[in-house]
């Protein structure tokens, strides 16, 4: 009783080589077209990302550059407030000993 090639491949006797290079083949040309143009979709996507990474980087950037200046012209602003605060109870606290001097 002689065997099929295909029922040696079942029994674990033939060699899987040639069959799975012929598979290989039919992949390829069932879905190599298709695989390729996915490929190519998903390298322009991730190219893209990293575009928008790193504009939303350089957006991040100006955004802390331009809060960090706010900051410092907030707090001058504030010392400067405090500072005319002072020298006008200063002026009070004189008008007042004057008062009283009276």
């Amino acid at each position: 009783m002689t065997t099929s090639p295909f029922g040696d491949y079942r029994n674990g006797l033939g060699t899987a080589e040639p069959f799975d290079d012929k598979m290989q083949q039919i992949r390829e040309l069932l879905f190599g077209e298709f695989k390729r143009d996915s490929d190519a979709r998903l390298a322009l996507i991730e190219a893209r990302v990293r575009e928008l990474e790193q504009g939303m980087h350089r957006k991040l950037d100006a955004i802390q550059a331009s809060l960090d200046a706010l900051s410092g012209s907030v707090t001058t602003d504030r010392k400067r407030s405090l500072d005319q605060l002072a020298q006008s109870i200063a002026e009070l606290g004189e008008k007042v000993r004057r008062i009283g001097a009276e």
